[in-house]
């Protein structure tokens, strides 16, 4: 199924939770875009601090999370995106226990989306060379966790309801990253855009030019006109 315009125009906050910078241009960047573009309000949430994502040893932390953060914030405002949460768990250990999901909760209540974007749960290996990193499938999974049944129910979390955070369900969720999406959203006209964002994360990728490549091939089909369109694919979850 590919979405039609109207359904963008039906969602006033999207919030997006993935486990690193650079996750969401990747899985939903051109997306994210169109909903900006229709007037909805799009947050990130970045869960990690970006702190592994280099192999240079000369390179101290500290600098690599400014600069992760840094790209991260270019990259969202290429695409429209209101705003960047960055919640600091270290990189390559994120785990979805009772603190993060508090804290996911938390921003569900104060953000209020009617959709989540997030990364699948499920994912551990593709074809025959990808191993899926293990916080993403751990950022898909506290992502859930947190959307139900903690965000909508008042038993979860009452110190919340003190601050005044009310519960909250949303309306949808879509997953990126699995193996028979059944809802596609058309990026064909924005791919250059995806790709300008991506080019933000420059201490991720040694070979822009490759990147391209890759992100021109694993994005494209060939429609019935004998033209090369592309897609971002999604499950998407409907509720109430």
């Amino acid at each position: 199924m590919t979405a039609e315009p109207a359904l963008f125009e039906s969602f006033a906050r999207v919030l997006v939770i993935m486990a690193h910078p650079d996750d969401a241009e990747f899985c939903c960047g051109a997306t994210a875009k169109r909903m900006t573009d229709a007037g909805a309000e799009v947050i990130y949430i970045v869960l990690t601090n970006g702190d592994k994502g280099n192999h240079n040893l000369a390179v101290t932390v500290p600098d690599l999370v400014r600069t992760r953060m840094r790209e991260q914030r270019a990259a969202a405002e290429l695409l429209g995106v209101h705003q960047v949460i960055f919640m600091g768990e270290e990189d390559g250990f994120l785990q979805p226990n009772r603190e993060l999901r508090r804290r996911l909760v938390r921003l569900i209540r104060q953000i209020r989306p009617e959709l989540i974007i997030c990364q699948n749960p499920e994912l551990y290996l593709r074809g025959e060379g990808y191993i899926n990193h293990p916080d993403h499938r751990n950022a898909g999974l506290a992502a859930i966790e947190a959307i139900f049944p903690a965000a909508g129910n008042p038993m979860f979390f009452p110190d919340l309801l003190a601050e005044g955070l009310e519960p909250h369900s949303i309306r949808e969720l879509w997953i990126c990253m699995v193996e028979t999406p059944d809802h596609r959203i058309d990026i064909t006209d924005l791919l250059e855009l995806k790709l300008a964002a991506l080019r933000q994360h420059t201490s991720q990728f040694e070979d822009m030019e490759a990147l391209e490549r890759w992100v021109r091939e694993r994005w494209a089909e060939v429609n019935e006109a004998g033209e090369r369109v592309y897609y971002e694919s999604f499950r998407r979850m409907r509720f109430g």
